[in-house]
């Protein structure tokens, strides 16, 4: 089936995370996921979501917490990784037909890593946009660069954490 154009989906996960080393029988987690759809004739958002995961198999570190501003008592009582995804796949059933971008790989490689672990289909399609990689060629740099240096280049300031 042929990409459909008329909009894209733009996606930012935060996932569990260490100062040093990972610590024994944990894994990087994804502990929240953020995806807007960007409707590109009008040039504008027309849906977002962020969920907040639970995570199974590690605790968030006082590092993360640090890093994402996301609390181990924030996540006590969400949902865990496969039931955000049943709801994601509810809320946008067509994402495979739809081009999706993330700023770098990451996101891209670990939401393929936690769909593999939950034994999911993976929920997006093949045509990934990489955004870090993408402005440093628009912006003719040498080599990409952190969202915060991207953004100030731009001029502009982060809306959140990162």
């Amino acid at each position: 089936m042929a990409r459909k154009l008329d909009r894209v989906y733009i996606v930012d996960i935060e996932a569990t995370c260490w100062k040093e080393k990972r610590p024994d029988g944990q894994i990087s987690e994804i502990i929240q996921v953020g995806i807007v759809e960007f409707d590109l004739p009008s040039g504008s958002i027309s849906s977002k979501v962020s969920h907040n995961i639970r995570p199974q198999y590690s605790k968030v570190s006082e590092f993360c917490t640090e890093l994402t501003g996301i609390t181990p008592g924030e996540l006590e009582g969400e949902k865990n990784f496969s039931q955000v995804y049943d709801m994601i796949k509810e809320r946008f059933p067509h994402l495979k037909n739809y081009t999706w971008a993330s700023y770098g790989n990451y996101d891209r490689k670990h939401l393929k890593e936690m769909s593999d672990l939950h034994k999911r289909p993976y929920l997006f399609g093949r045509t990934h946009i990489n955004i870090k990689n993408l402005f440093a060629l628009k912006w003719g740099l040498k080599e990409e660069v952190g969202m915060r240096k991207a953004l100030r280049i731009l001029n502009k300031e982060l809306v959140g954490q990162h």
